[in-house]
Parts: structure tokens; sequence; C-alpha cells
């Protein structure tokens, strides 16, 4: 069912429930809610309440941000059942749920798994891989997904979505720099740092250590701003200067030439 529709053609449809967090999820309040669906008899709505306090307690439980049943069913028999479900565990709260993550990735076939998600979630860093040749590594997802869409904007395709936070450290940068050159698709890397938090110097240490350790095969367009970004976009002049003709780094003032630049490396 696609959710976004119903809210927008039938929002009657939807049912909102707000919960007193420091009361949980009680009964009464449960039953409530069970009353306002298609259960038919006391059978199932006895069994319906019972569920919903167990699902409110596992959300609490295992700090999700979302847990989703669908569908919800009834067997002839009238026993209820959460036939499939969704469930999200909010990442800051890794270090209490490692028992359940490591259940995730154990249920997951070996196809299905991405190395380089997998490096990046031990490593604390955001990382999606997409089916593009432009990799991208950037601070927070709101600028993450402006990188993105103007890349495709000039012409490109992202490579994947790449956040390396707000506090990552000069090995975090390298080992996010490592992931985006691992990947088989990238002709091209756009790395694009606002500094708030984040110092530029921190971020062109990392770049530098990366190539260092495993060369840069690609060419690398850098927009770094904000807190120490002239420091860091000195440290990569003077780099390329030392290795001069070994590596392909480019420098730009501001995102729209970042971009620009990123898409015209892909068709020299």
């Amino acid at each position: 069912m696609d959710i976004e529709e119903v809210a927008k053609n039938h929002p009657e449809s939807i049912m909102i429930e707000p919960v007193n967090i420091s009361k949980g999820l009680g009964p009464e309040q449960a039953l409530k809610i069970v009353e306002k669906l298609d259960f038919t008899n006391e059978k199932q709505r006895t069994q319906a309440v019972e569920q919903l306090q167990k699902l409110y307690k596992m959300f609490i439980s295992l700090d999700a941000t979302q847990v989703e049943i669908n569908p919800w069913a009834v067997t002839p028999d009238d026993d209820v059942y959460c036939v499939d479900a969704k469930l999200l565990i909010d990442d800051s709260a890794s270090f209490r749920q490692q028992k359940y993550l490591k259940m995730k990735k154990s249920s997951l076939a070996s196809e299905d798994i991405d190395p380089n998600e997998e490096k990046a979630e031990q490593i604390g860093i955001n990382y999606v891989g997409l089916n593009g040749n432009i990799g991208c590594m950037v601070n927070g997802a709101g600028l993450a997904m402006s990188t993105m869409d103007i890349i495709k904007l000039k012409g490109g395709e992202p490579a994947n979505f790449l956040d390396v936070g707000g506090g990552a450290n000069a090995q975090q940068v390298k080992a996010a720099f490592e992931i985006l050159c691992a990947h088989p698709q990238v002709k091209a890397i756009l790395v694009n740092i606002f500094g708030g938090i984040m110092r530029g110097d921190i971020v062109a240490e990392g770049i530098i250590a990366a190539c260092k350790a495993v060369g840069l095969k690609v060419p690398l367009v850098v927009r770094l701003t904000g807190t120490n970004s002239q420091q860091g976009m000195a440290m990569l002049e003077k780099f390329c200067k030392e290795n001069e003709g070994k590596f392909n780094i480019l420098t730009a003032d501001n995102l729209d030439e970042a971009a620009t630049k990123a898409v015209d490396c892909l068709k020299k």
C-alpha cells in the first residue's frame, strides 16, 4: 500500500494515536485503537490489544525509530499475527542493540551485503551505494542530498550517498575516501565539505593520507568552506605540487563549480 497516496487521497483512513512516553501504551488506550479496526470478535480484540502493547514495548526497548507491521492478519481460527514487519534501530543506539543488528546481518544472503556499507558502519559513517559513477563525500545528510541533486542537474550520476558527519576525524575521512576509491563504478570523486564542527584541515589530512595509502586513479574535485577551509585547501595544493602529475586533484570555490568540474572530468 502506498501510504503517501492514502494520506493524500483518503486522510480519514489514517488513525493517529499519541502515546505518553512516561506512561506507555496501556490496555485501555490499546483497546481504543483496536476498536477502530476491523476485528470481529472478542478473541481477536484481546490478542490485538496484547500485541499492540508488546509492539510498543519492543519499540522502546530496542531504541527503534520505526516498527511497521504490514500486514496484520487474522487466521480462520481467529488468531492475530504480525505477518511481516520492518524494524529500524536508531544508529546512535547501535552499541546497545548489537545482538539484534547481528541478526540482521546473519539473515542476509552474502550477495545482499555491500562490503562498503559494512565497512562504513564499522567506522561510524553513513554510506549507501548507488548506480552512478561520481563518488560523493560530504558532511551532513542535507548537504549529501543537495550534492547528489546538483550532480544530476549537471548531467552526472552519483555513485553513492556518503556522509562523514560533523565530528569525523582524519582516520574516518581516510577510510571514507578509501571506500569511494574501492567502488568499481567510480570514475570521479567529489568532496563537498561545509566546515562547522568538521574542520577543513582534518578533511585535507584524511584525503592526503588516503591518496598515499591507496593511490588515486580517478579525478578528484574538492570544495571546502567554513572552519579551517583555507588551511585545508592550502594543504591539498602543497600536496599536489609535491606530487605533480601523480594525482588529478581539482579545487572549486562553490558547489556549482565543483559539480560542473566533476561531471566534465567524465567527458575527457
